[in-house]
């Protein structure tokens, strides 16, 4: 994965691509955790930059407010909305009624944004673990799945042949149009065997891990992006306009961070206390946060989303709910076996073993040329937070005779 919100975007994707060719370096687990640990640091002042701007920007300041879960976040919008004409009140109304229909209690890291008068300007989020395996999923797909369907028609080809038919003319029953496809796909993912894939980092590349969601009347939204773009230290990269049911305006910007000794001096004061909680030493975080500055690139992608009140109603509350454009999103996806899923697992667990307290494994447990099941993936990301699976529910059942002793 090429996550753009990262300084050490190319050591994070060269490990990925190590581990999808089945190379593993003991090294790795604490690797990958120094990353993720460095960069949480890097993300709050890139956020920070951004609120600064529209601080700067609108002539006031903001107050924050963390939300861990999504029923909250739409509660607080409700809250905090500067006005409400007829169709707000109805949204809020069909919500109200009946909240369970909303995709209650998804977890989610945000931040809600307000100015003074506790008007809604913005809500900060950083995109959850799995959505970002979900989408690195995604991206490996749409990069194997016309290698898969090449193999398929060389496959078929050559039972045309063996047929003595040209291939146009080979009379495929369903069954062995799914026998080629079948074969085809264990032929690409030997090639993980062998260690000789090599993906492009641009198609696997995740430009929204930061993102800011920016609120106001239809006048600001038009200016921002110029704005944006004549603003110091930021440089739009693209814009995105979306209409129709959903209705916005995406950006991805690059944000300068501050010099590697400003930055690296910002990494030290620290309190890396929570290095212990993930396997690491704090001591050796801090005197390594220079290197670490240092090393990385000067610049950061953020995705800057801009939109009105009513059409942030809509996307939370009405005709285009964003839980729904991922699961519509999901449906369309052209293929979803075993390469997919494996590649989802092989990202989630990478994230996972980040962000727990293990930093040594003996080996990568998931393979892109495996077969699993999820049950087989939980008890894997349980065992790097040093919990059972299903401890409770199993207890209550045992094999052996007088086992309650």
């Amino acid at each position: 994965m090429y996550l753009s919100a990262m300084t050490h975007r190319d050591e994070l994707f060269d490990i990925t691509l190590r581990w999808m060719n089945d190379d593993f370096n003991p090294e790795d687990g604490k690797a990958v955790t120094r990353i993720f640990l460095y960069e949480s640091a890097i993300s709050s002042l890139v956020i920070d930059r951004m609120i600064a701007f529209l601080s700067q920007l609108l002539n006031c300041t903001f107050q924050t407010q963390r939300v861990c879960q999504k029923q909250v976040l739409r509660e607080k919008i409700i809250q905090h909305l500067p006005f409400r004409n007829h169709r707000i009140c109805q949204l809020i109304q069909d919500f109200e009624e009946n909240p369970e229909y909303f995709f209650p209690r998804l977890p989610l890291d945000a931040a809600l944004i307000t100015a003074s008068g506790s008007s809604l300007s913005a809500i900060a989020r950083i995109k959850r673990l799995t959505r970002v395996a979900e989408k690195v999923s995604f991206r490996l797909v749409d990069a194997l799945f016309r290698e898969i369907q090449a193999e398929a028609r060389h496959i078929a080809g050559q039972r045309a042949a063996a047929a003595g038919v040209p291939l146009a003319d080979l009379e495929s029953s369903p069954a062995d149009m799914q026998k080629d496809f079948i074969q085809a796909e264990a032929a690409v993912a030997s090639r993980f065997k062998s260690k000789n894939v090599r993906i492009a980092r641009e198609a696997l590349a995740i430009n929204d891990i930061i993102g800011l969601k920016i609120i106001g009347e239809p006048e600001l939204i038009e200016r921002l992006p110029m704005l944006l773009d004549l603003e110091p230290g930021i440089t739009l990269v693209e814009t995105e306009r979306h209409v129709g049911d959903y209705n916005a305006v995406n950006l991805l910007v690059d944000i300068d961070l501050p010099a590697p000794t400003a930055l690296g001096a910002h990494l030290a004061e620290i309190d890396w206390s929570i290095a212990d909680r993930r396997g690491l030493d704090a001591d050796e975080v801090r005197r390594n946060a220079f290197a670490y500055a240092a090393q990385g690139a000067r610049t950061v992608r953020v995705e800057i989303i801009l939109t009105t009140y009513e059409e942030l109603m809509e996307s939370e509350f009405g005709r285009s709910i964003h839980e729904l454009r991922v699961l519509r999103l999901r449906q369309r996806q052209a293929y979803s076996g075993p390469i997919a899923q494996n590649a989802g697992y092989l990202i989630e667990y990478l994230l996972v073993l980040a962000s727990s307290p293990t930093i040594n494994i003996p080996e990568l447990p998931v393979k892109m040329y495996g077969r699993y099941l999820p049950e087989a993936i939980s008890a894997l990301k349980c065992s790097l937070c040093k919990k059972e699976v299903d401890g409770d529910p199993l207890s209550a059942f045992c094999l052996k005779p007088k086992c309650s002793s």
